[in-house]
């Protein structure tokens, strides 16, 4: 699940101008005043190794464990305890095992917007409802303020679309705290959910591993289902391959949100989802499953009354 900064009700689709004037450059200054112990946090970040994100031996006291502020406010809510090792680092974002109360746990930790490769994300920002023209002005124009506007927004997009899709019934990770306003936490780039996996391995990418026919044919039929879901709920992924599908214990889950659109808003939306359609069909080509993208996507659009 995951922790996020702004305060929102999830049941809306829209941003509320208050949850993205949250992430101003004066908060972002005054969070790092408060934190003005640790190291300087003004120069962009990007992969971070567990002893970079640990204070150690610079800890001015034993509350102090995480030169991340994010990571340090999750532990004094005792949401987390310690970060155990690294997960898989990607162009976005690592991610990390995390231990705390409810047990294992996945910490997903963006990387500065500045430092990231991927940056421009216009094309999935689409047709999504901002509420404030000095925001969409900042982030047309690249500014400070609109680059960590950006940064903001994509992470708690992808925070938005988990809860959503874990309260539907989709197979994906479940969130780690409450979807309330209230039980949300100014975590900054970090996105907290449920570890797959157990304590000698995680769940692998449907990418990584070696199926059976018959274990590649459930993993088809899974992963398709999923896809005609989230169309029939109005979403597509953005995403959609055997890279951002995990294979734990006979079960296909998909993950990885903040690019996902709506349908009906983004005009790029049919786009996106042929080519979900056409990675998704490439991609199982690994596991001698070779259907045919155009009738895929044409039988998709079918059943999911997007034709027309």
């Amino acid at each position: 699940m995951f922790i996020f900064l702004f305060a929102v009700v999830l049941n809306s689709c829209y941003l509320p101008v208050e949850a993205m004037l949250k992430y101003s450059q004066e908060d972002h200054y005054e969070q790092e005043e408060r934190f003005s112990k640790r190291q300087d946090r003004k120069k962009p970040k990007g992969r971070r190794s567990i002893t970079d994100l640990h204070i150690g031996e610079d800890a001015q006291s034993s509350a102090d464990q995480f030169a991340d502020p994010a990571l340090q406010l999750l532990f004094e809510r005792g949401i987390i305890r310690e970060l155990l090792g690294e997960l898989k680092s990607g162009k976005e974002a690592t991610v990390y095992l995390a231990d705390g109360p409810e047990g294992l746990m996945a910490a997903k930790i963006y990387s500065d917007m500045l430092v990231r490769s991927f940056r421009n994300d216009s094309m999935y920002r689409a047709g999504r409802f901002i509420g404030d023209d000095r925001i969409q002005k900042a982030i047309d124009q690249r500014t400070l303020n609109g680059i960590n506007a950006q940064q903001g927004l994509w992470v708690f997009h992808e925070y938005l679309q988990l809860w959503e899709l874990y309260r539907a019934g989709l197979a994906v990770p479940k969130p780690m705290v409450g979807p309330d306003a209230s039980d949300m936490v100014d975590a900054g780039r970090v996105v907290l959910m449920e570890f797959l996996g157990d304590r000698d391995a995680a769940a692998p990418r449907l990418s990584d591993v070696r199926l059976s026919a018959e274990e590649a044919e459930s993993a088809w039929q899974q992963s398709l289902d999923i896809l005609m879901t989230l169309a029939k709920m109005g979403k597509v992924h953005g995403d959609y391959s055997t890279y951002n599908l995990l294979w734990w214990q006979g079960k296909v889950y998909v993950i990885d949100f903040p690019q996902m659109g709506d349908i009906k808003e983004n005009p790029n939306a049919m786009m996106l989802l042929e080519r979900d359609v056409v990675s998704l069909c490439k991609t199982f080509r690994k596991h001698s499953i070779w259907a045919n993208a155009d009738e895929v996507f044409w039988d998709l659009k079918a059943r999911a009354s997007l034709v027309g």
